[in-house]
């Protein structure tokens, strides 16, 4: 019995922590109006936060110099969205009574909220002091953060830490980095060697076997040059042998050559998604590999070099 009611108290606990913060899904960034990451969060005194998107490091840049992303005090007649159910104090003396807010900019809908204008010039002036320990984001000696797509070209040393595909996969020490530096090389040598596996089993089950396709053969009294008409029969006379129109290749070749270029097409856009990072030593990753691809299994002696240099588009 005693173990039902803790259980339900527990419950219930949770389910008023749930109600007393903010509406997460809708709070943006204050760098970029993208809608916040709830894990990406700075705590602040009086049960209040300041969260960013998963960009460029946008979170280090709000909490590394915060002074710079606040607007000045105004008066607020109630709590707006996404603090209308918030239970919330003032940062300064805890007093649940808010009156000014403190907004984050340029964009988004994040405030700091306080009791009076004083209190709220007092967070303007200094709103480190109001932080609640350290940011949450991990930081380490070779990276700090976690960013999925950086603002332009940027490295990742003694950055922002990338962020690949998934979001446990974050490269925040100098082995991770170098295991996802070669997981890309790999990446694209598989890439380019998917693509010529697919033209050479092509090439060779179309040989091997296609059912070949002939033309009838047939002679079109149209085409007869009245002028001399015995010699224009004779001209279509060679015409009328049967020819290969097509090869047709059975059901089952077909679904082998959609499956590797299936792997292909997964490939080139994993690939893709590494350069959008742009991360600059995982860019050259993604280019090395292809390139190395290229070197090892494109066949550039033969007449015609099929493929497409787009690895989002290979075919």
């Amino acid at each position: 019995m005693q173990r039902t009611s803790a259980v339900f108290l527990l419950l219930a606990l949770l389910a008023l922590s749930a109600i007393a913060q903010q509406d997460v899904d809708n709070t943006f960034c204050p760098i970029c109006n993208m809608v916040a990451v709830p894990a990406i969060a700075q705590a602040i005194q009086g049960d209040q936060a300041i969260y960013a998107c998963d960009m460029a490091g946008h979170f280090h840049q709000l909490t590394s110099s915060p002074k710079t992303f606040l607007r000045g005090a105004v008066a607020v007649p109630q709590l707006p969205a996404p603090y209308v159910k918030a239970k919330m104090g003032c940062p300064v003396c805890g007093h649940p009574d808010l009156t000014h807010a403190v907004p984050w900019g340029p964009h988004g809908n994040q405030k700091i909220f306080a009791c009076s204008e004083d209190h709220a010039k007092m967070i303007l002036d200094n709103p480190a002091a109001y932080f609640v320990a350290a940011p949450q984001n991990d930081t380490s000696g070779f990276c700090h953060g976690a960013t999925g797509m950086y603002d332009g070209f940027q490295s990742a040393i003694d950055g922002i830490c990338p962020r690949i595909f998934f979001e446990s996969w974050v490269l925040n020490s100098g082995v991770k980095y170098a295991l996802g530096f070669c997981g890309v090389v790999l990446l694209g040598l598989a890439v380019e060697g998917l693509v010529e596996a697919q033209t050479l089993l092509r090439q060779r089950w179309t040989r091997r076997y296609a059912v070949a396709v002939w033309s009838e053969p047939s002679l079109d009294d149209s085409l007869l040059d009245e002028s001399n008409a015995a010699l224009s029969k004779e001209l279509l006379a060679c015409d009328e042998r049967p020819r290969v129109v097509s090869r047709r290749l059975p059901m089952w070749c077909k679904a082998c050559l959609a499956g590797v270029y299936m792997c292909t097409m997964t490939g080139a856009y994993l690939l893709m998604l590494v350069v959008m990072t742009y991360e600059t030593g995982l860019f050259i990753a993604a280019v090395l590999g292809l390139g190395l691809g290229f070197f090892f299994f494109k066949d550039v002696d033969g007449p015609l070099m099929e493929g497409n240099p787009d690895p989002c588009c290979s075919t």
